[in-house]
Parts: structure tokens; sequence; C-alpha cells
């Protein structure tokens, strides 16, 4: 009798194992390797990655308390080099001109060495840079 009663224990605690299937209408199962991805996480990274700030360093052109000057220094820089993100950022009182997106302090330093001529009075400064700069 209690051979029965383990053997029907058993099989109504296996059937109650393998009806657990929960289907949510946000999951989405890959046929190729079956994976779960959630399309929710793919929405988390991307404001994540929008949102996230690297430590660097970027190579200060100007530096003044007029936005003119500010925005005249960063039209001629742009000009010079359109594939260099310029940077006008406001410091009160000061507007500053920052150029690049650099990881380390040597590559702003041939940086600043390459525009030295045009920007005689850049220099280089510690910065919050775009991590999609560096990953383009």
């Amino acid at each position: 009798m209690k051979k029965i009663l383990l053997i029907v224990a058993l099989c109504f605690s296996c059937q109650l194992l393998f009806s657990q299937e929960n289907i949510d209408s946000n999951i989405v199962t890959s046929k190729i390797d079956n994976t779960i991805k959630d399309p929710r996480i793919d929405k988390l990274n991307e404001s994540y990655t929008e949102s996230y700030q690297l430590k660097g360093f970027r190579v200060q052109i100007y530096s003044g308390n007029k936005r003119q000057p500010a925005n005249q220094a960063r039209s001629k820089f742009l000009r010079v080099h359109p594939k260099t993100k310029a940077h006008l950022d406001y410091e009160q009182p000061y507007y500053k001109v920052r150029v690049g997106d650099f990881k380390t302090k040597l590559e702003a330093l041939k940086y600043k060495n390459f525009i030295a001529k045009e920007f005689p009075n850049c220099f280089i400064v510690k910065d919050e840079i775009d991590i999609n700069e560096l990953i383009d």
C-alpha cells in the first residue's frame, strides 16, 4: 500500500513540475539556441549606454567669460576638423570649448600636438567623455 501511494505521489509531483510552463507576452524565445531574451533588457541597456559617462581626457582650446568668442572658437575648430566633436561647456563664470574624447592622456597629447599650430594655448584636461564616441 505504501509503494502504491508513493508511486502515485511521485507521478502527481512530476505532473506538477512539468506543467509549470509560463507564457509571457514580453519574452521571446529564440529558435536557434533556445535562449530566452526579454526586449526590456535591450531597452535598459540602451538607456544605460546613453547616460553612461567615462572618465577620460579632452583638449581645451578656449576659456573665457563671453559666449560669442567661445562659439567662434568652436565653429573655427569644426570648420578645420569636422569629424571631431567640440563641446561648449559653461562652468560659471567661464565658457570652455573642449574637443575630442580620449581614454588615455597619451592619445590626448598626440591630438593636442596635432592642433597646437591652430590653437597655441590649448591644453589637456580631465573630463567625462562619451562612451559612444569610443565605440564608433
